[in-house]
């Protein structure tokens, strides 16, 4: 029999090949080099249809990458999902940064378990798809704040005195069950699902790693991307003392399907005086190509498209004031 012939009785047997054997769409985090270590793609990012946990300590940055995913995806036609467990999303602040609050394009639950938080994900995502209001192409982006506050059905049945070392499990056993059809529902209706959580240190590690995620091991087997951060401060002497005035967020992935693991990169994450923060895409980059050695660079001085060298600071102002940001972004290399 001819490979042409077995084909055929193949596919009366068991149907082709399924049509969904890579991952084709990608929600932009809005920093070229943050997208190329999660996707291998400058211009790719988070995989959509697919599931993705971000980690890390308090305030290293989690729900401020979380929401410009969230504006991105309202940018580009799709709908924004917030699962609030922890019960701290500051709507004000979003909208300061440019979310969208206008229902459903913005969809805010705070439910009350893991089990019905996944619930309201599927059942949400299974409806906007079958409403056809937006592209199928577009995301859906449904985030879960956190991993780390999410209560098990079974837990929350209980009173605290009832709690037992049993108990202390039962959220790892939920992700077991949950994962595997959060991960079916993500394929069937290009859902993106991006679980933040946060670490814990194990006690008693003398050698090797000892911090861990809370929810057990589920979400090292079923997510495609593991995004862990870190931080550091920014402190500035303001002439009348020393003043924080933002953090550089180092980002590694310790788990990619798409691209190799445990590439890294850093974010510069600014504070405003009053005391909102952004992104600082503009200076990230900058250090980026330098580091990289696309843009040259003498001593504190940077040499710039136009064959001036600037301070590093009057580079960025220049590029900022007059929008030559995709002059800057043009620098990065095309994959």
């Amino acid at each position: 029999m001819s490979m042409a012939d077995l084909a055929k009785e193949l596919e009366k047997a068991i149907g082709g090949n399924s049509d969904k054997q890579e991952v084709k769409h990608f929600l932009d985090t809005g920093y070229p080099p943050l997208n190329k270590i999660i996707s291998g793609k400058y211009d790719g990012g988070i995989a959509c249809g697919r599931i993705t946990e971000m980690f890390g300590p308090s305030s290293s940055g989690k729900t401020a990458i979380a929401m410009k995913l969230m504006i991105e995806a309202q940018r580009v036609g799709g709908v924004a999902m917030f699962m609030d467990h922890e019960r701290s999303f500051d709507l004000s602040m979003a909208k300061l940064n440019g979310l969208n609050d206008a229902f459903p394009q913005w969809i805010y639950k705070q439910p009350r378990t893991w089990e019905e938080s996944n619930k309201i994900a599927a059942l949400a995502a299974k409806t906007i798809r079958e409403s056809k209001a937006i592209s199928a192409e577009a995301p859906i982006l449904v985030v879960f704040d956190s991993v780390a506050a999410m209560i098990p059905r079974s837990v929350l049945e209980k009173v605290i005195d009832e709690y037992n070392m049993n108990d202390s499990t039962a959220l790892a056993r939920a992700t077991s069950q949950t994962l595997k059809l959060m991960a079916q529902f993500a394929e069937d209706f290009n859902m993106t699902l991006l679980y933040l959580n946060q670490i814990r240190t194990k006690p008693g590690v003398v050698y090797g790693d000892p911090t861990t995620t809370p929810g057990g091991q589920s979400m090292e087997f079923f997510a495609t991307s593991r995004i862990q951060l870190a931080r550091k401060r920014i402190i500035e002497d303001k002439g009348d003392g020393k003043e924080l005035t933002g953090q550089v967020i180092t980002v590694k992935i310790v788990k990619s399907k798409l691209t190799r693991p445990f590439q890294e990169t850093e974010m510069r994450f600014m504070f405003k005086p009053d005391g909102s923060g952004y992104f600082d895409n503009t200076g990230s980059l900058l250090d980026y190509l330098v580091d990289k050695k696309i843009i040259a660079s003498g001593g504190s001085r940077v040499t710039w498209t136009d064959g001036k060298s600037y301070y590093r600071k009057a580079l960025i102002e220049k590029i900022e004031s007059e929008k030559l940001e995709k002059e800057l972004i043009a620098l990065v290399p095309i994959d």
